[in-house]
């Protein structure tokens, strides 16, 4: 069955115009007295894709989560500035915030057999946000479920409908995924390792897919990677994250196929690649967050490192691109 999609554009939450989808400035998390993510400056255009790559515990998460205002918990404290359609998400109330996730923001999780409810079909979890966010009743919620199953690629929706999630292979499940966190249009898209717990013979058709979907809806969207290759694939602009900071921005070629940062290059390095002889890992491992060094983090296992590098570098332009070293 091919349904029509139903756009629910102009029902969308309100944002300013010329607001950007995503902006950071001097944006710092800090979880006790720990800044897990440190004086963080970045900004997402209209229509724009990014990925932030890094080893585990850069921080690209951490970010992602707190650009959907998932982490004002207790013992979590923010400064500077981080917003997403011109308002701030890191100090708006959760009430607020409630109102914006579907709307303005959606997530994809890593896992989608974790993230989904088993106890609900495929229609209830897509029917939860256009009841809470647009007020539909149940026929408009099952017709939008239909179209939104369509878009995503998933055949026979009528009986998709019903299923539970563990009756969906891994590829319907994140399929389903995309669908809610589209469900209502956000202009914004974060996507979490959406295709690491997929077989790697369909993580290129869910990349895809949500590609697709996002230049649909005209929105922008940000991806947590691990994979160079497909960042340069699927991403606009890169950021590099290392230990909470930013290390180098700018255009996805120009930062992985001539990175400047050290770390970066680290990065490029240890890629396995057809062709190459041998790998070339990055030595040591990310400090402990309660033993941060002072200035550059990434300092203790830079070949280039100097006794300057125990200030914090000031970040330099070279072209479009932005790279915090001393030693360039």
């Amino acid at each position: 069955m091919t349904t029509t999609a139903i756009s629910t554009r102009d029902t969308a939450v309100n944002v300013a115009p010329g607001a950007l989808p995503l902006q950071a400035e001097n944006f710092t998390l800090r979880r006790g007295r720990v800044a897990v993510l440190d004086a963080v400056s970045l900004t997402l255009g209209e229509g724009q894709t990014l990925a932030l790559i890094g080893e585990s515990g850069a921080g690209k998460s951490t970010l992602a989560f707190a650009a959907m205002g998932l982490l004002q918990e207790r013992g979590v404290s923010m400064e500077g500035m981080l917003r997403v359609g011109g308002d701030d998400v890191a100090h708006a109330p959760e009430k607020q915030l409630r109102q914006w996730r579907g709307t303005r923001m959606g997530l994809i999780f890593q896992d989608a057999s974790a993230a989904l409810n088993p106890c609900f079909t495929v229609l209830e979890h897509l029917s939860e946000p256009l009841r809470r966010h647009r007020g539909y009743n149940r026929a408009q919620c099952r017709e939008r479920a239909l179209a939104l199953l369509d878009s995503v690629g998933i055949a026979d929706p009528e009986a998709r409908l019903k299923a539970y999630p563990h009756e969906l292979s891994g590829g319907m499940q994140q399929r389903v995924m995309i669908a809610i966190a589209l469900a209502c249009e956000p202009r914004l898209l974060l996507a979490d390792e959406p295709t690491s717990a997929l077989d790697v013979t369909i993580q290129a058709q869910i990349m895809a897919l949500i590609l697709e979907r996002v230049h649909a809806l005209g929105a922008s969207a940000v991806f947590v990677l691990h994979d160079l290759a497909l960042a340069t694939q699927v991403a606009d602009r890169v950021a590099v994250m290392y230990a909470g900071q930013i290390v180098e921005e700018g255009p996805a070629g120009e930062v992985l196929n001539h990175p400047r940062h050290p770390y970066t290059q680290g990065l490029r390095a240890s890629a396995v690649e057809f062709g190459a002889e041998r790998l070339h890992p990055i030595a040591g491992v990310v400090p402990a967050l309660a033993d941060m060094p002072q200035g550059c983090r990434f300092a203790p296992r830079c070949p280039r490192a100097t006794a300057q590098c125990g200030e914090r570098p000031v970040p330099r332009a070279f072209g479009d691109v932005m790279v915090a070293c001393w030693n360039l």
